[in-house]
C-alpha cells in the first residue's frame, strides 16, 4: 500500500475515495486538473473547497439584510394589489365608488409607487455593492 499524502498544511491524507465516471467526464476532470497545474485528486479537493465557499457565499446573500427588505416591499406591494383589487371588485359589483374608495385606490397607487423607487434605490445599492 502506498504511503499516505500530505495536504500542503501538513495534515495527513490517508482516506480514499472511489468514484464512477464516464470516459467524458474523466477526460474534461484530467484536463481540468492539468490546466492548473495539479493532479487529479487535489482538483477534486479544491473543486469541493470552491463549491462549499461558493455555497456559503449564496446563503449569505440570502439571508443578508437587503434581501430581507426586498422582501420585505415586496409583500408591501402584494397587499397594496389585494387591497386596489378589492376596491375594484366592489365598484363594478355596486357599479358605483364613494370618494373614499377612489382616495383609497390613489392612495395604494402613491405608497406603490413609493415602494418602487425604494425597491429601485436597495437594488442599485446591492449592485454598487457587488461592483466594488
Amino acid at each position: 500500500m502506498g504511503r499516505n499524502q500530505q495536504h500542503r498544511t501538513g495534515r495527513t491524507r490517508g482516506r480514499r475515495i472511489f468514484i464512477r465516471v464516464s470516459d467524458q467526464e474523466f477526460e474534461e476532470i484530467r484536463a481540468s486538473a492539468d490546466m492548473n497545474g495539479v493532479s487529479v485528486s487535489r482538483y477534486l479537493v479544491e473543486a469541493h473547497e470552491t463549491c462549499t465557499d461558493l455555497e456559503a457565499a449564496k446563503k449569505k446573500c440570502e439571508t443578508a439584510p437587503i434581501v430581507e427588505k426586498l422582501e420585505a416591499i415586496r409583500t408591501e406591494i402584494w397587499h397594496i394589489g389585494h387591497n386596489v383589487n378589492q376596491i375594484a371588485r366592489n365598484t363594478n359589483r355596486d357599479m358605483s365608488a364613494s370618494m373614499d374608495d377612489e382616495h383609497s385606490a390613489a392612495k395604494a397607487v402613491r405608497d406603490c409607487a413609493r415602494l418602487f423607487v425604494q425597491a429601485s434605490d436597495t437594488i442599485k445599492r446591492l449592485s454598487d455593492q457587488i461592483g466594488r
